[in-house]
């Protein structure tokens, strides 16, 4: 009994480590692709600049950048800007182009501009594919032959966060409810909602709930019903679907007594 204890143990702690392994690696390679590029051209190039974001960015709000320019050179110069702004897989392959500016901006010598700029919501909301992606590519183009330098920035938009409560002790072998919270950010309605959950030791199968409707800033409570038939901190993982987000994940550390105790 002892051993299978220990089995038991070591096995939620290698799972735990794993799940904050990937999350931690996943961390770190979206901070590495979410960093500004700066590519010049040309050996000389009279414009370098990096692409800033005004605050946190989350789908369904607009998303607000401020475009960094600087002449680092003694004289004057005028250049062509041409923004875009796509959206794309992880893969950083684009897919759909939803934003399109250009305009002439001119500087004195090794003067600094800040440009900000507004992408609305409603431009790309039918275009962002399930990884939450954007891509923003500003093209500076000098009055000389060659004069050029691109600037990139992919950025990663947050969904909603999940809620959770749990009212009442959790044992094994006894049934427990826990209630799983979503709040819809935008101004219309989400449709086709459904909610999945998981969770070793919590739940020998997934639990699929058909959600529906959620109406614009409405909050809704799914009740999941769990028994738990390990002992141990477990951990419920949770899915969001509907038609604005996709995978809206979340999870919950569960503490599970033994029977009896």
């Amino acid at each position: 009994m002892l051993q299978q204890k220990e089995t038991g143990r070591m096995q939620q702690q290698k799972e735990t480590g794993s799940l904050q392994q990937e999350g931690k690696q996943n961390r770190t390679m979206q901070t590495e692709m979410q960093s500004p590029h700066y590519r010049p051209l040309c050996q000389d190039a009279s414009i370098s600049g990096t692409i800033k974001l005004k605050g946190p960015v989350s789908v369904g709000q607009d998303v607000g950048i401020i475009i960094i320019l600087k002449n680092v050179t003694d004289t004057a110069k005028t250049i062509q800007l041409h923004i875009s702004v796509h959206s794309i897989l992880y893969t950083k392959r684009s897919m759909s182009e939803f934003f399109k500016d250009s305009r002439t901006v001119t500087f004195g010598p090794n003067e600094e501009k800040e440009i900000p700029l507004d992408i609305a919501y409603s431009s790309y909301e039918d275009v962002l594919t399930a990884d939450n992606m954007i891509e923003v590519k500003v093209v500076c183009i000098g009055e000389e032959k060659g004069d050029t330098a691109i600037m990139q920035r992919a950025i990663v938009l947050d969904n909603p966060k999940l809620g959770f409560k749990v009212s009442e002790k959790a044992m094994v072998n006894k049934s427990m409810t826990v209630e799983v919270s979503f709040t819809n950010p935008l101004s219309k309605e989400v449709s086709n909602s459904v909610l999945r959950a998981e969770g070793s030791g919590l739940l020998k199968d997934e639990i699929v709930i058909q959600v529906g409707t959620v109406k614009p800033q409405e909050t809704v409570t799914i009740p999941v019903k769990i028994t738990p038939y390990r002992p141990g901190n477990r951990q419920l993982l949770v899915d969001f679907t509907c038609s604005k987000f996709t995978n809206v994940k979340g999870f919950y550390m569960i503490e599970v007594d033994s029977d009896g105790q």
